[in-house]
């Protein structure tokens, strides 16, 4: 399914700018940065049964890196699956996203003596 995530984007000048991560790479997800909140309630004016059952949106979670594309600004954006967690960490809602490379770092609970997880983050100009 991975493979036909750049399916109609056509340029031959493109190749440079995507990247199919294949295997997945385990990261870690700041959804504060993925997924930006706008808040516009005190924290003191919402709801106890909001705050407890709601998504925790300052979390920082686990996913997993299936591509980068590049975008006009020079920048780099992932493709990541990860969950975002209720408050109360009894539910979650499931997800697969284009989100900024800002968010998303190498998973050190996924690092083993013989494989690193390297992000093959923002490849250098010219390769």
């Amino acid at each position: 399914m991975i493979e036909c995530v750049f399916e109609y984007w056509g340029s031959e000048f493109a190749a440079a700018q995507r990247r199919v991560v294949d295997p997945p790479t385990p990261v870690l997800v700041d959804l504060s940065i993925a997924v930006p909140t706008s808040g516009p309630f005190r924290r003191d004016s919402v709801s106890l049964r909001i705050k407890r059952a709601a998504l925790d949106m300052s979390r920082t979670v686990p996913g997993l890196l299936y591509a980068w594309a590049q975008c006009t600004d020079g920048s780099w954006i992932g493709l990541v699956a990860f969950a975002i967690p209720t408050a109360d960490r009894t539910g979650r809602v499931e997800t697969r996203q284009w989100t900024s490379a800002k968010a998303l770092s190498p998973n050190p609970n996924t690092v083993t003596r013989s494989q690193p997880v390297r992000l093959n983050a923002a490849p250098r100009p010219g390769r």
